[in-house]
């Protein structure tokens, strides 16, 4: 695997965009705070000031119109002023700057993606609930690490989400008051979208793009969790074996640049324990060969760039101790032609 480093003209259009999307973020949240509004309320001859929260009206009261009320609504009217403006200001510069990344070229990740991963990051369940595991993982590994990887190795018509199901969530539908389903949020990203009926923890949309649900098997047999997010209509996770394993290991956040130049927050495993899991997938006598070869390239290709470019995530026995020492030393002997650091144990 030969890794091709950004230029120094593409880096600069990468860090720039990664500052100019956490500006974007921050005053996403502080514009979304402001989101409703304030207003006077006539009731029994009386004036109130009233905060509504959201489109159907629903707020409370901050009492009666005083001198008190009315510095509140002179604040809030001011302040929603100036969010506001500077976060349209914002927003027009991402766009400007998503043509940058076009012409610098470091647009790298299918649009269908960074529209989902937006939508979850906004939600505040992206890296709480959710993170992605599989092939689309490695557009995070290479930001990171500042290289592209070839083309081949980074080919998927598909997105795995790893769903973690012990944390209490509830998404918010933003069509109508109370609980969304997952697949809520999967049509806002692409209208097209529609549960298989083959493999109800698949969604696929018009191109053949596909989003799979996913999550690890009950750590006790007789345990029974939730497959669904939200009601019996929506995406059912499909169990897989071992992925406790990615989803004990610490989370490896990243901003990714999609193919439309727009940036998103990426969250997957940390990358030692993607290129474990990856070998040990590999592994398998039982799995599809194609597939086989697949996850042993991305395993091994994940640790080179590892030990290369990002040496801060050393393949030490502390930070693998989700694996087995079995799996661990399987691994170790799948790449015991790198230059193997000593602490790998």
């Amino acid at each position: 695997m030969i890794f091709r480093e950004l230029s120094n003209g593409q880096a600069k259009f990468f860090i720039d965009t990664v500052q100019l999307y956490d500006a974007y973020k921050d005053a996403f949240v502080k514009n979304k705070s402001c989101k409703g509004g304030m207003h006077w309320k006539k009731s029994k001859n009386r004036e109130y000031l009233f905060r509504t929260r959201d489109r159907y009206g629903n707020g409370k009261s901050l009492g009666p119109r005083s001198e008190r009320t009315e510095k509140i609504f002179a604040r809030f009217k001011k302040n929603k002023e100036k969010v506001s403006r500077h976060f349209s200001s914002l927003k027009s510069r991402l766009k400007e700057q998503a043509r940058f990344c076009k012409a610098a070229k470091i647009q790298r990740v299918p649009r269908v993606v960074t529209n989902l991963l937006r939508l979850l990051d906004q939600r505040k369940v992206l890296g709480n609930s959710f993170m992605v595991i599989g092939t689309n993982a490695l557009f995070a590994y290479e930001a990171a690490a500042g290289v592209f990887l070839d083309q081949d190795i980074l080919a998927t018509s598909d997105m795995d989400i790893l769903w973690d199901p012990r944390p209490k969530l509830v998404l918010v539908s933003d069509n109508e008051p109370g609980r969304a389903d997952f697949m809520d949020i999967i049509r806002k990203a692409d209208k097209s979208f529609e549960i298989m009926d083959k493999n109800s923890f698949r969604a696929v949309n018009k191109d053949g793009y596909m989003i799979d649900l996913l999550k690890p098997v009950p750590s006790m047999a007789f345990m029974q969790e939730k497959k669904q997010v939200g009601g019996k209509y929506d995406l059912e996770a499909v169990e897989i074996m071992n992925l406790e394993w990615l989803l004990s290991s610490p989370k490896f956040v990243q901003t990714v640049i999609g193919d439309d130049g727009f940036p998103a927050t990426m969250v997957v495993p940390d990358p030692r324990a993607f290129s474990l899991h990856k070998l040990w997938l590999g592994s398998q006598e039982g799995r599809d060969p194609l597939k086989r070869r697949r996850d042993t390239q991305q395993g091994v290709t994940t640790a080179r760039l590892v030990l290369r470019y990002l040496p801060q995530y050393m393949f030490k026995s502390s930070a693998l101790r989700m694996f087995p020492a079995a799996i661990v030393e399987s691994a170790r002997q799948a790449i015991d032609d790198m230059q193997i650091p000593p602490d790998f144990e």
